[in-house]
């Protein structure tokens, strides 16, 4: 890694002559127009100037401890312009005017946040983005516990934990995004697609995240090899015993609590299922593991996301037995999981099966099938 300036210092730190280096183009993206990427020319005269970053051969070292970190950070903000995307739709579904759903009693057309499926587009969008959050959140509090923590093999566990997550915060997070900011331009309806009401933008803004610091199948491949192979799934299962048992601890007096937790149990045990199956496939041939590692890295994250938006909804409904105040606030969380368990969670059913069937689909096929 270098850093190469525009102008040279002499040694008295006073500027010096033109470094031999030139911006020959300024590339022009999707929804990204003060983007400083460009192509660069490097000694095309005398030659350029050049100042090594850190030690000798361990730049590629710097890279990885760089990119674990922007990795959580891309996964931060596709969940972050989903939840803009969410605000926007929201506010507009309260004040367009439009039509008259079936059960509104008032006279006249009503807000389309009455519409059950604009109602369904906006729990989609919450409880997801909800999920993400709580998800980025868990894992840099691994990072954390994995840098601090007192105890070296609590420690080692965290930190071992939080390099599992971090391609499935990226990948899950920046995916989502993208379908997230979609719905949000979908509740505006056409007026999604008019610059002033800024739904497009939210789109726009977030396409890219999916390819930052490594696609979406470069974090499933690095999830299904590097982390799920390498240590033949003692991580996953690690964490699956802890979300199954802490699940099933779960007893509370609330039927929509207790169906969401209900429904992330069966994710679970997908989920490990899933684990089985990718590791069987990645000892037959690395190649069949890959052919299904973004559904695999996708059902992770729905079925974390699950169990983390449960006992979000366990606190909010312990704190409203006990007379919280703050109630419209901690029954959006239990309508946020409840929505997910029925609505979101039922996809890691249809990856599990996916991940435990889907490579011959894709390996049988010969390049002269894709012609058209």
């Amino acid at each position: 890694m270098f850093v190469v300036p525009k102008v040279l210092v002499n040694d008295d730190g006073s500027l010096g002559t033109p470094n031999d280096v030139q911006c020959l183009s300024i590339e022009h993206k999707l929804g990204i127009h003060a983007s400083p990427t460009c192509v660069m020319a490097y000694g095309q005269s005398q030659g350029a100037v050049g100042y090594l970053v850190g030690e000798p051969n361990r730049g590629l070292e710097y890279m990885f401890v760089m990119m674990n970190a922007a990795r959580l950070s891309v996964g931060l903000e596709g969940y972050a312009v989903a939840e803009r995307a969410y605000q926007q739709a929201l506010d507009w579904a309260g004040t367009r005017i439009q039509g008259k759903p079936p059960g509104v009693r008032q006279e006249g057309p009503a807000p389309i946040v009455h519409h059950p499926d604009v109602k369904r587009m906006l729990l989609s969008m919450k409880s997801q983005t909800e999920a993400l959050r709580a998800l980025t959140l868990y894992t840099a509090w691994q990072l954390d516990l994995g840098a601090q923590h007192p105890d070296e093999l609590a420690r080692a566990r965290a930190q071992a934990r939080g390099d599992l997550l971090i391609p499935v915060v990226k990948a899950c997070s920046t995916e989502t995004g993208i379908e997230l900011a979609s719905l949000g331009i979908q509740i505006h309806g056409g007026m999604g697609y008019v610059e002033e009401t800024g739904a497009a933008q939210a789109y726009r803004d977030v396409r890219i995240t999916t390819i930052y610091e490594g696609t979406t199948a470069i974090q499933s491949n690095d999830f299904a090899g590097r982390k799920l192979a390498r240590d033949r799934g003692e991580s996953m299962g690690a964490l699956i015993a802890d979300m199954r048992a802490e699940l099933q601890a779960l007893q509370i007096d609330h039927p929509a609590v207790m169906s969401a937790r209900d429904a992330s149990l069966a994710g679970v045990e997908e989920l490990e299922q899933a684990t089985h199956s990718l590791l069987q496939s990645y000892a037959q041939s690395p190649e069949r593991a890959l052919a299904v590692s973004v559904p695999m890295v996708r059902l992770a994250g729905y079925v974390i996301g699950g169990w983390l938006l449960t006992f979000s909804a366990a606190i909010a409904a312990h704190r409203l037995a006990n007379g919280a105040t703050d109630r419209d606030f901690l029954q959006g969380k239990i309508a946020s999981a409840r929505f997910y368990a029925s609505q979101v969670l039922p996809q890691a059913t249809a990856l599990a099966r996916v991940v435990a069937t889907g490579a011959d689909g894709v390996l049988d096929v010969g390049e002269a099938a894709l012609s058209r």
